[in-house]
């Protein structure tokens, strides 16, 4: 596997913004609170990569992004196959209207996080690689696991 290149913040810090990338795919954790425009731009510029080819965006709680970075990120990601696991079936549901409208996305629950990679397709990142990188990414950040959102 790909060494993971994580951006998180310092141990005791508090970003409401992180990801990772690992070879083509690019995992985005958004959480609760104001994403300082200068983390989104150094986010998008990732994406941006000729290397980047898919994304994994995962959303817990309230998603605080303005129209300027919601702006950047449909345009930096408009031509990469993308996955988001939401809690609400709401959001799921913003997800695929998204995908009719042409971009390659589809949404997922939180007890499909195998589904939302085997959709991805990475031939750079295993099913298994990838829910351990999305694990390692939640305690990393201070989210709660997998199986708790799951829960519930």
């Amino acid at each position: 596997m790909v060494q993971p290149k994580y951006k998180v913040p310092p141990q005791g810090d508090y970003w409401p913004h992180t990801w990772v990338v690992v070879g083509d795919v690019i995992v985005s954790l958004t959480q609760e609170g104001r994403v300082p425009d200068e983390h989104w731009d150094l986010f998008v510029a990732d994406i941006e990569q000729t290397g980047t080819q898919r994304m994994l965006g995962i959303g817990i709680g309230a998603i605080n992004i303005n129209s300027r970075q919601r702006r950047k990120l449909v345009q930096a990601m408009h031509d990469k196959r993308v996955a988001a696991v939401l809690g609400s079936s709401v959001a799921r549901g913003i997800a695929t209207a998204l995908g009719w409208m042409g971009l390659k996305i589809r949404g997922f629950g939180w007890d499909d996080m195998a589904g939302a990679f085997e959709y991805l397709g990475s031939e750079e990142l295993s099913v298994d690689q990838g829910v351990e990188i999305v694990s390692q990414l939640l305690a990393r950040a201070g989210a709660p696991s997998v199986e708790e959102l799951a829960q519930g």
